[in-house]
């Protein structure tokens, strides 16, 4: 788990609920703290430290990754360390419809990495909108790995000119 001391931390309570062994990468050690709960420190934005945190407990039956655009190689290193479904948690710009292929899932296909996207949009409440909270995110995420889905959108992404500005 990538992201699971942040807004994904109701999502790593999930996993241990459901008796999973849970890792999670952070440049912290997280608060919580559980038998199951195994901490893997280091910054993914350092591809050098983040091969090293995860080759201490790699191989991965399952990913759930949460990754800033600061680092766009940090995927990719961690999907390396997987070999079962790798959800990639995404957000809304994904969705716009402005914006071209950037060939994320390509290089996902050439790494054999069973990549499912989980896109994080908005909610509309009559004529506004908000961004989710961080419990709508972690419980749509927990629904897209029980489904084990190819492709979830946590909220709605359109129309696209209503997202919150």
């Amino acid at each position: 788990m990538v992201g699971g001391t942040g807004m994904l931390l109701g999502l790593v309570r999930e996993l241990l609920a459901a008796d999973d062994e849970v890792w999670t990468l952070a440049r912290h050690a997280p608060a919580l703290t559980h038998p199951r709960l195994h901490p893997l420190l280091a910054d993914y934005r350092d591809a050098a430290a983040l091969r090293a945190a995860l080759a201490s407990a790699t191989p991965f039956d399952r990913a759930v990754v949460w990754i800033h655009s600061a680092a766009p190689d940090a995927p990719f290193v961690v999907a390396e360390a997987v070999r079962g479904p790798f959800f990639h948690v995404l957000g809304s710009a994904v969705a716009d419809p402005s914006r071209p292929d950037d060939g994320r899932r390509a290089r996902f296909a050439a790494l054999g990495t069973d990549a499912r996207d989980v896109v994080l949009g908005f909610v509309r409440e009559g004529e506004h909108s908000r961004w989710l909270t961080n419990a709508e995110i972690s419980a749509g995420v927990w629904e897209a790995v029980q489904g084990n889905v190819q492709r979830a959108v946590v909220g709605t992404v359109t129309p696209w000119a209503a997202r919150p500005g």
